[in-house]
């Protein structure tokens, strides 16, 4: 049983670190974009709203669980 948690741990661990570098590796590209858009433009608007909530939905999430499921897996190894 403790086994099977483990690799459960193990899965959401990866996943969310995959999702939070996602993050990490697109928001650079929202900015590059942002830079280039006419200062309140809709352009502008659209960018501002996609950082926020790249930031807000995907990667604050992302990296929350990926701290959290790395936690529960250093405490289940040393249960072994």
């Amino acid at each position: 049983m403790i086994l099977a948690a483990y690799d459960w741990l193990r899965a959401l661990h990866i996943l969310s670190v995959i999702a939070w570098m996602a993050g990490l590796l697109y928001l650079p590209r929202l900015y590059v974009y942002h830079c280039g858009a006419e200062p309140g433009g809709e352009l502008d608007r659209t960018l501002k709203l996609q950082e926020r909530r790249l930031l807000k939905i995907i990667m604050n999430p992302a990296m929350i669980a990926a701290w959290i499921f790395g936690l529960l897996l250093v405490w289940s190894n040393a249960e072994r």
